[in-house]
């Protein structure tokens, strides 16, 4: 399986995760909150790995509360 990534900011990753990410599917569901880029990492490596029809994952950064904050990055699987 080959994931395919798109970032959208133009700031540094380590900037970026400073603020805090949330990770979702496409649909909504959410799959974590973190402020650290390899359990970032992790986190959608194992979605991936694990669901039947893995959706589309975005990565916001920063955001108030209850709102995801700015698109960094989508994850997802090549056809």
């Amino acid at each position: 399986m080959k994931i395919v990534m798109t970032q959208y900011l133009d700031c540094s990753s380590n900037f970026a995760f400073a603020q805090g990410a949330k990770i979702r599917t496409e649909s909504g569901r959410s799959l974590g909150v973190t402020c650290n880029p390899k359990e970032a990492e992790d986190i959608i490596r194992t979605y991936f790995q694990t669901e039947f029809f893995p959706e589309t994952v975005y990565v916001y950064f920063g955001g108030e509360i209850g709102q995801d904050g700015s698109l960094g990055y989508t994850f997802s699987v090549a056809k």
